[in-house]
């Protein structure tokens, strides 16, 4: 087992699902996810609202599609989950750096991810999700679970958890101590070294 593979994606391609994507990440990344309607997206993409229901079901759906699409995109250029043919401390060590990596090269996701902080207080459900991505790094987890790697009695999901939080901080919060390749690359280290600790 060298790689965990994507599922099949649910929705094929369309060109209008394409354009309300992209119209929906101009607006998404500009206002938020309050900030922006049905209809607004529906009158940039030019095409009826219904379209959006039709292919998203609600405005959610859409926002956590754009996320997707946005990692969905980066992965075809360069893979932000390792390979499994390896220790997990050198999985890890290149979960972190390509992660890191692929926050600092997307400022979408950044504004994104910056946006749903502001909104923490609404309802709705546009956080961390279990969406494909997710799934993948839950799967890979599994594997150095199973290995022995990983602690047996750690909730894989709270392992999750614990890696994004440490991976986006660094990436998206500004830093003058890590803000230089070389000390980015030792904070890697210390990070990479403090996650084997946590789940030995």
């Amino acid at each position: 087992m060298s790689r965990v593979k994507s599922p099949t994606p649910h929705l094929r391609a369309s060109p209008t699902r394409a354009k309300i994507l992209k119209s929906a990440r101009d607006l998404f990344v500009e206002f938020g996810f309050d900030g922006v309607s049905i209809g607004t997206i529906a009158k940039k993409a030019r095409i009826n609202h219904s379209l959006i229901f039709h292919h998203f079901g609600n405005k959610q759906n859409l926002w956590k599609a754009v996320k997707q699409n946005i990692v969905a995109e980066t992965n075809t250029l360069s893979p932000t989950l390792p390979e499994l043919n390896q220790p997990f401390s050198a999985f890890l060590k290149q979960l972190v750096t390509l992660n890191i990596s692929f926050y600092r090269n997307n400022p979408d996701i950044i504004r994104m991810i910056s946006w749903q902080r502001l909104e923490h207080k609404n309802k709705n459900d546009i956080g961390v999700t279990l969406s494909l991505e997710s799934k993948l790094w839950l799967a890979a987890l599994k594997h150095y679970q199973e290995k022995g790697e990983i602690n047996g009695k750690l909730k894989l999901e709270f392992v999750l958890t614990y890696i994004l939080s440490v991976i986006s901080s660094a990436a998206i919060d500004p830093n003058i101590f890590i803000k230089e390749n070389p000390n980015l690359d030792s904070y890697c280290k210390f990070l990479v070294e403090m996650l084997l600790k946590s789940f030995s």
